[in-house]
């Protein structure tokens, strides 16, 4: 998992288009406050192996974001070590070595009015590594994150646990905060689950050119970025679907465990978990070829998460 990181985070197309995506769903908000001159604030909190250090640079007026923010993280990172049993610091400390020491188990996160890379506006993109500039951190667009929405914070810190391949990461990183609020680990109120449940694009078209998630077919063709979240998260819905609550739990623990994780040996792990025909089962959907198990519109229908 973690030795693929800093080239999972270089990706950073895959949250620009999904924060483009979200940009149509989510309005800005924003208060009449006047802003301070220095913008970051600062927190800390103690997770099973240590402090962990938060650093919120807001540059946007609304000041009250920073502590939502905060909560936000503190509360899905206990939810990610109580649910994995894998402590915080031992999925992150490989991110961590390859920074300063000053930035030794911190966490950043940036808010701006709107987020550009290289000259284009990406709504959103993840630069933990330092792969994309000097300038650390999660940065965000204020109209994709307001309070009351933290679908995509949620996402994104997920990936300190989840990495690669992209297809399993990606879905498993959007789905996760849904479980863990179902399952009593995360606290979400009605408005904040329903933004987890919107980032999912369940509705969303299926093109005429479908292909397989293992191609990453929405690097190539961005237009299809919306699609491949809503795919990848689905996939995830069949697997929890044919382990079982336990099974996937098992199966979940073993990605965030292995180092070096490409869909072949995700395959050997979910055979270790449950001898199935995953192959035939997750055709079309990871795998080319047509669908078998389960057709392109499966889960495509809020009722049908609830009953797993």
């Amino acid at each position: 998992m973690i030795n693929g990181f800093l080239y999972q985070f270089s990706l950073w197309m895959r949250i620009g288009i999904l924060s483009a995506f979200l940009l149509s769903v989510f309005p800005l908000l924003s208060q009449n406050k006047k802003s301070p001159k220095t913008n970051e604030s600062n927190f800390s909190f103690r997770l099973k192996g240590g402090e962990i250090k938060l650093a919120v640079r807001n540059e946007t007026e609304l000041k009250e974001w920073d502590k939502y923010a905060f909560e936000k993280t503190k509360r899905i990172l206990d939810a990610y070590e109580s649910y994995l049993g894998i402590p915080f610091h031992q999925a992150s400390s490989p991110i961590f070595k390859t920074l300063p020491s000053s930035e030794k188990d911190k966490i950043r996160l940036v808010l701006k009015d709107t987020v550009f890379l290289n000259g284009t506006r990406v709504g959103g993109y993840n630069n933990v590594s330092g792969e994309l500039g000097k300038e650390l951190g999660i940065f965000m667009e204020l109209g994709l994150v307001p309070p009351g929405y933290p679908a995509l914070l949620l996402h994104e810190l997920g990936h300190y646990y989840f990495t690669e391949p992209s297809w399993l990461s990606e879905g498993i990183v959007s789905y996760l905060p849904y479980l863990l609020s179902k399952r009593g680990y995360l606290k979400l109120d009605a408005d904040e689950l329903q933004s987890v449940t919107e980032e999912w694009s369940l509705t969303e078209a299926i093109p005429k050119n479908d292909q397989p998630l293992s191609k990453d077919f929405h690097l190539s063709n961005p237009a299809l970025g919306p699609w491949f979240y809503s795919k990848s998260v689905r996939t995830q819905f069949i697997i929890h679907k044919e382990l079982g609550y336990e099974g996937y739990k098992s199966f979940l623990k073993h990605i965030a465990s292995s180092e070096m994780l490409n869909t072949e040996l995700v395959f050997k792990i979910l055979n270790k978990v449950q001898r199935k025909d995953w192959n035939k089962i997750l055709q079309g959907w990871v795998e080319a070829g047509p669908y078998s198990g389960y057709p392109p519109n499966s889960f495509m229908k809020i009722q049908d998460i609830e009953k797993l």
